[in-house]
């Protein structure tokens, strides 16, 4: 798990609990907004890494529904969601090469040998750090926005 320590950002997260209370629905929106932009990243950051020709990938992308508890709203990102055979995690932690069939073209029932490994494209970090630089004044803007709606 990554953490980040913003100054002030204690009494942003006061404001936004406040917030939220008031228009959980405007949150939500919010945080759907959120969601997208982070998925887009991921996406185009996934595509710059990889090749073109390894199938489509980035298919597996999306989010849990939004869960709700009092003044919080929480979501999850999957990157191998729904996916017969996720391989994000391959690509992104690296993997050890190995080969299936012997020399003589038999197959080999608990594997085979282990030629070498391929490193990870570490895709995921940056793009979680970029959404973090960013994080702050999207929810500044947010706060700026419910202030107007309640001031109507």
């Amino acid at each position: 798990m990554i953490s980040f320590d913003f100054d002030g950002i204690e009494e942003i997260e006061e404001q936004l609990e406040a917030a939220a209370k008031k228009f959980p629905d405007l949150a939500e929106s919010t945080l759907k907004k959120e969601q997208s932009e982070f998925k887009k990243d991921m996406r185009r950051e996934t595509w710059n890494k990889v090749k073109k020709g390894t199938g489509n990938i980035v298919k597996g992308f999306r989010f849990d529904k939004i869960y709700r508890f009092r003044a919080n709203f929480e979501t999850n990102f999957l990157a191998e969601g729904g996916k017969k055979n996720p391989h994000f995690h391959l690509i992104n932690n690296g993997h050890e090469m190995v080969t299936p069939v012997s020399r003589k073209g038999k197959k080999l029932k608990n594997g085979g040998q282990t030629v070498g490994f391929v490193p990870g494209k570490r895709i995921k970090e940056p793009v979680i750090a970029k959404w973090h630089e960013k994080h702050a004044e999207r929810a500044e803007r947010m706060l700026n926005r419910i202030c107007e709606e309640a001031n109507k």
